[in-house]
């Protein structure tokens, strides 16, 4: 039975359950890059219909195989390879998926607008993120130690990432719109087609909102190693 979970109407300010000093933070980022009321598509308020919500799954333990979901999340984000997750990753991100979907000029700055928030949300500064790095097993263990945030945001976080990969704003991933999020990451775009036949649940060859955030959702807060969304960003490391 699927349950309705209600996006928030700022869902993309990641606000929810953190300190008021980081709520402060985010909000001047926020204001930074989406003002006078401008904003990113999940900002409106949406109900997304999830089969399992954050709060069915147990508390993370941090296992070895939640580890490696991780880390595959990082390697996939740290695009030059350098070890760090840095701006110019996010940067790199946004214009290979601005090259490979061919975006126009202001598509691409939408983009480059909602990557930059992201990267300045997770280095928590607006003055120097430029020069921030973020090493892999930091990232790692900043996920887990953010728990209990994450349960509380990651479905605004994963209905904003859907709307990044969703580029034409037609309400659903196609296969073209895929295979970019993964070239934008530099996953190798073979992987693209078996990870959407999993997203795709009903086989209508492409992927709606509720099955994409289903898929987010339970990659972050799962540690059963049979689960098909372990593979969301391609085969585990």
């Amino acid at each position: 039975m699927s349950k309705v979970v209600l996006v928030s109407p700022h869902s993309c300010s990641i606000t929810q359950g953190i300190t008021d000093t980081a709520m402060a933070g985010v909000a001047r980022i926020l204001s930074k890059y989406f003002p006078k009321g401008m904003r990113y598509r999940s900002f409106t308020q949406k109900a997304v219909n999830l089969k399992k919500t954050p709060q069915d799954y147990p508390a993370l333990t941090g296992s070895e195989h939640w580890r490696r979901k991780i880390r595959t999340l990082f390697r996939a984000r740290d695009i030059d390879g350098d070890g760090y997750l840095t701006k110019k990753d996010y940067e790199m991100n946004v214009h290979r998926v601005s090259s490979y979907m061919n975006l126009n000029e202001n598509q691409a700055k939408d983009l480059m607008k909602w990557k930059m928030f992201v990267w300045e949300t997770l280095s928590r500064s607006t003055e120097a993120s430029a020069d921030f790095h973020l090493p892999e097993d930091d990232f790692v263990s900043n996920m887990l130690a953010a728990y209990p945030i994450i349960v509380e945001t990651i479905v605004d976080v994963a209905s904003c990432d859907f709307d990044t990969v969703d580029v034409d704003g037609d309400g659903f991933i196609s296969p073209q719109e895929h295979k970019a999020c993964f070239y934008g990451f530099g996953i190798p775009l073979k992987h693209s087609t078996d990870v959407f036949k999993v997203l795709d649940t009903d086989s209508d060859g492409k992927i709606s909102r509720e099955d994409f955030v289903q898929g987010f959702v339970d990659f972050f807060l799962s540690e059963d190693e049979n689960s098909p969304h372990a593979c969301f960003f391609g085969p585990l490391i």
